[in-house]
């Protein structure tokens, strides 16, 4: 189904203008002819975008979705057109990046290393989100700590992290092996992939079932959890160490050999050869 571009301007004029009746105002359309335009973008879609809230209508947690997408591309249309209007603007550098290297490492170093004149746009995905902004074109490159690679993404080794087990910083001595499991956990979204990775290197048997206490999509309120005395969790070094967190978690460490996870940088052939990818290896360097 392609996109009905006429109707999902008129749904962001009514998220815009803040109802039906303003949004038909600016549109010089009846209001009727507005809420028709709406209830078939919702048929079209086949989930409802808003509901009653009193008297006004409010988004539903779909039809937030859809308008934060809708803006998010009139900004990038508007930087493109920007771009191409003052004849000399630089291409963005445009990547996906897992959260824990992403945010903790690689971005401080990149900043630093990028010039002020380049724009950068750094969306931080799931893995399997960062490989679908690559095959979509949305990004250029990616960042990931799986080697996802699909017909026309390949994949080349960029660095590696730790992986540590984090708990409040009011518990000074680790827990044994054999506590680990009885351990109520704080995960975050695909959370699967880093905690077998480090229970596998440990040596430790995977709970059955797992006494987790909070889930969280993202990673920094997962940490944040923990450092509550929420529970405990398993995360990249670097976002523990990072400066919100370090004094309010405790790493531990169960064996004197770090769990190491390995970092991938994915893209087209031509971009993994390219400047823009030597500039992230650079970034991604201990």
């Amino acid at each position: 189904m392609q996109p009905d571009f006429k109707r999902l301007a008129i749904f962001r004029t009514v998220v815009a203008s803040g109802g039906v009746n303003a949004a038909a105002r600016v549109l010089h359309k009846s209001p009727s002819a507005v809420t028709y335009d709406l209830q078939q973008l919702e048929r079209q879609l086949g989930t409802p975008l808003f509901r009653k809230s009193g008297r006004r209508l409010a988004l539903t947690p779909r039809g937030r979705v859809l308008a934060a997408s809708i803006e998010r591309a009139y900004l990038d249309l508007q930087q493109a057109w920007e771009t191409i209007d003052d004849g000399h603007g630089q291409e963005p550098l445009r990547i996906a990046c897992v959260s824990g290297f992403g945010r903790y490492r690689l971005l401080p170093r990149l900043l630093s290393l990028l010039p002020r004149e380049r724009p950068l746009e750094v969306l931080f995905r799931t893995a399997s989100g960062v490989l679908a902004l690559l095959e979509s074109g949305r990004v250029a490159l990616g960042v990931s700590y799986r080697p996802l690679v699909t017909a026309g993404v390949a994949s080349a080794p960029l660095g590696e992290e730790e992986l540590v087990l984090v708990g409040p910083a009011s518990r000074r001595a680790p827990p044994t092996a054999a506590q680990v499991p009885a351990l109520p956990f704080v995960t975050w979204e695909e959370f699967d992939y880093v905690f077998f990775r480090w229970f596998e290197a440990n040596g430790i048997p995977l709970p059955r079932p797992w006494h987790r206490s909070d889930h969280f999509d993202e990673l920094e309120e997962a940490l944040e959890s923990v450092a509550n005395g929420r529970g405990w969790s398993i995360v990249p070094l670097d976002s523990a160490l990072g400066r919100a967190y370090r004094a309010r978690v405790r790493v531990h460490r169960l064996q004197p050999r770090a769990c190491s996870n390995e970092i991938h940088l994915l893209g087209g052939e031509r971009e993994l050869a390219g400047a823009d990818a030597a500039l992230l290896r650079l970034a991604a360097a201990p």
